[in-house]
């Protein structure tokens, strides 16, 4: 019989499983490609504005995420039907449930076209294409990969399957164990990375890059709250799903704070890991795609022992690809076991599958249906636009209204009954007032940011509004090529 605090899938064994599980599944590629572009951007000041963000927007929000999966013990979409029912909510709330499986699926399928782009640069840097090579060695690997579907689309199967091999063991024998190995090795190679980049790039430099004050500037501030409120995952179901596995004593925001710090700590590290490496072989910081699959392994490329710190260097990629895949899988598919009564390994199978045939149409969006476009978009960078500019702000802002505002705080105060009433009091305030105005401005900040960028491609009448000018450099100095959320300079051969 299941417990009156475990959910019909299973439960974490300890609260360390669930920090263990919920900073896997943050810790994902904007801490390698965006926050240390950010933090070289803004300077040190801004690491403080968005540890500020992320206390004040990312934490409570993520917290009452967490606390509908915990409420509901179920998937994102059964929990909040659940609660909409329980509470005597429109049912129109139940959209909250819907959007985030919707928005996990397809960021899975994202993720699966970058984690398999990541493992075939563990192979190509082990047989040492990379070794001694300069640009045009390093942007063949790259093109040699994205003009051969079949080749691309089988590192991404191989990839979907390392995720299905976890996710179809279930709760304790798959996601559980997965956790306990994959963060604590993310931990040892970052560790590893870190001493070479002491040893043979230039510490001093990147040292300062991250952490020399700046004035902080109304596009700071904004970066910091928009990368605040994606690198937790919130609106993805992720954070719901694992809530709903939390054990019932724990305490939401002791927990959710210390894999905000946990996240923040790698981010940093992650800056200290690629800079000095960049000034060494004196190559701009970038972000995005380019950073990654262009700069990093050039960059490796003439030092000595470089070809091995390049394949750690691409596992521990692939590492944060899975752990975040691995996440943002287990909604959908926790709601087809719920929904068809089907066993978990079929459920997996199935959306594997359909995350599959996602995965092989945006890899054809660089090579055969390249010129499948709408306004200049493709279909990989439509699927981005989708979710981190449209279905990710929209679902966070809808659990900030309707755990702050729609539902009985009684009822959601259950989650929070092992804490002083004036912490909940003041967490309700930052939901109801704080958080939703953040969220807003992120949305509006999104639209202005995805105008820009289709003015660069189009000539509407509309993008007059555009042209103005910004003194801040854009992170999208290439292309829209990059997962959600995420820093988008990217290199894309054609």
């Amino acid at each position: 019989m299941l417990g009156k605090h475990e959910s019909i899938h299973g439960s974490w064994n300890s609260q360390l499983t669930f920090v263990l599980a919920a900073t896997g599944a943050v810790v994902g590629l904007a801490n390698l490609w965006k926050f240390p572009y950010l933090a070289g951007l803004h300077g040190g000041s801004f690491v403080i504005a968005y540890a500020l963000c992320l206390l004040l927007v990312g934490v409570p929000i993520a917290m009452a995420e967490v606390a509908l999966g915990r409420q509901g013990r179920k998937s994102p979409i059964s929990s909040v039907n659940s609660l909409v029912v329980k509470a005597g909510s429109s049912r129109a709330w139940k959209s909250i449930g819907f959007l985030s499986v919707l928005s996990g699926f397809l960021i899975l399928a994202l993720y699966s076209v970058v984690g398999g782009m990541a493992l075939a640069y563990v192979f190509s840097s082990a047989f040492g294409e990379f070794a001694g090579g300069g640009p045009a060695e390093v942007v063949d690997v790259l093109r040699r990969l994205q003009s051969s579907p079949s080749y691309f689309s089988s590192w991404h199967t191989l990839f979907l399957l390392l995720v299905v091999v976890v996710l179809a063991r279930g709760v304790n024998r798959g996601l559980e164990r997965a956790a306990r190995i994959l963060l604590p090795l993310m931990v040892v190679l970052i560790a590893i990375l870190l001493l070479f980049s002491l040893q043979n790039g230039e510490m001093a430099k990147g040292f300062d890059y991250i952490f020399t004050m700046r004035k902080l500037t109304p596009q700071a501030w904004l970066d910091a709250l928009g990368h605040a409120f994606f690198t937790l995952g919130i609106g993805a179901g992720a954070m719901m799903v694992y809530g709903a596995y939390m054990p019932g004593r724990a305490k939401i925001g002791r927990l959710m704070l210390i894999v905000a710090l946990l996240d923040l700590v790698v981010a940093i590290a992650a800056g200290l890991v690629i800079f000095p490496i960049l000034f060494a072989g004196n190559l701009e910081p970038i972000a995005g795609f380019g950073l990654l699959f262009h700069s990093m392994p050039l960059a490796y490329s003439p030092m000595d022992g470089g070809q091995i710190i390049s394949v750690i260097f691409f596992v521990l990629i692939t590492f944060a690809a899975w752990s975040s895949a691995i996440a943002v899988m287990e909604p959908a598919v926790a709601w087809c076991v719920e929904k068809f009564n089907v066993n978990r390994r079929f459920a997996t199978l199935v959306v594997a599958v359909a995350a599959w045939g996602v995965g092989v149409a945006a890899i054809l969006s660089f090579s055969n249906w390249q010129n499948f476009q709408i306004a200049g978009i493709t279909i990989f960078n439509g699927l981005d636009i989708v979710t981190s500019r449209l279905l990710l702000p929209l679902g966070g802002l809808l659990i900030a209204i309707y755990v702050g505002w729609i539902v009985n705080k009684e009822l959601i105060g259950v989650q929070f009954a092992n804490y002083q009433p004036w912490f909940f009091s003041l967490w309700r305030l930052i939901l109801r007032w704080f958080a939703p105005i953040a969220v807003v401005t992120i949305f509006i900040a999104n639209l202005f940011e995805l105008g820009e960028d289709l003015c660069k491609k189009e000539s509407w009448a509309y993008c007059a509004a555009f042209k103005s000018g910004s003194e801040q450099p854009m992170l999208n100095d290439a292309s829209l090529n990059a997962p959600p959320g995420e820093a988008r300079a990217s290199v894309t051969v054609q």
